[in-house]
């Protein structure tokens, strides 16, 4: 999530996704994109390619860079609850890029799952974001790297399997896809079953840099 910015970003994965135009239109611009979504009535829909669907986060001494990779079929779908909520779920095959800057570390084509779920309150402020492994997750503040820290994890990291449960309160709710992260107040792990968890800077340590 990325994830999210996209998360999009918000959280890892960022996170953020897009309501994408009907087949064979054009693609519908970032900024004209509300986020979350409203309701599909239960259809998915295909996760526009144009949208930035991770980013750069401040991990490992430095930056690293997570983008989609050669594999990408993710659709997502939305559901409003009758408190007001807004349930969005993916499902899809994914591959990501994972690059550190400035020293060029790569991990390319790492295979993830699509499965996840975002939880929107009717607010919009506090978002629940459920991820399934293997999954690559980034703190994408201090804010969210001491909340990864009280849960015993790595500020980035790859898990295999398992499930990772994460809530976020931002200071204002995202109205529009394309918009900056609103500043997050406050992380915190609610759900930890994740197995066989890999630093992603150790990773990155051992993979193939730039000459």
């Amino acid at each position: 999530m990325n994830t999210t910015r996209r998360a999009a970003a918000v959280a890892v994965c960022l996170i953020v996704a897009a309501t994408p135009a009907a087949s064979g239109s054009p693609a519908v611009p970032p900024a004209q994109v509300p986020w979350p979504p409203p309701s599909t009535h239960g259809r998915f829909l295909p996760y526009p390619e144009n949208v930035n669907l991770l980013g750069s986060y401040p991990s490992c001494g430095a930056h690293i860079d997570v983008s989609p990779g050669d594999v990408f079929d993710l659709q997502y779908r939305a559901l409003v609850t009758d408190r007001g909520e807004t349930v969005v779920e993916y499902r899809g095959d994914l591959t990501l890029d994972v690059r550190r800057l400035p020293d060029g570390a790569d991990l390319d084509e790492v295979g993830v799952s699509a499965s996840r779920i975002e939880v929107y309150d009717s607010s919009g402020t506090t978002v629940t974001y459920a991820r399934t492994g293997p999954a690559i997750v980034a703190a994408s503040n201090e804010v969210e790297a001491q909340a990864f820290a009280d849960a015993g994890l790595p500020e980035a990291f790859l898990f295999l399997s398992g499930d990772l449960m994460e809530t976020v309160t931002y200071e204002t709710a995202p109205t529009e896809l394309g918009q900056d992260v609103p500043p997050m107040l406050s992380a915190e792990i609610t759900e930890d079953s994740t197995a066989y968890v890999f630093d992603l800077c150790d990773l990155l340590d051992q993979a193939p840099k730039d000459p």
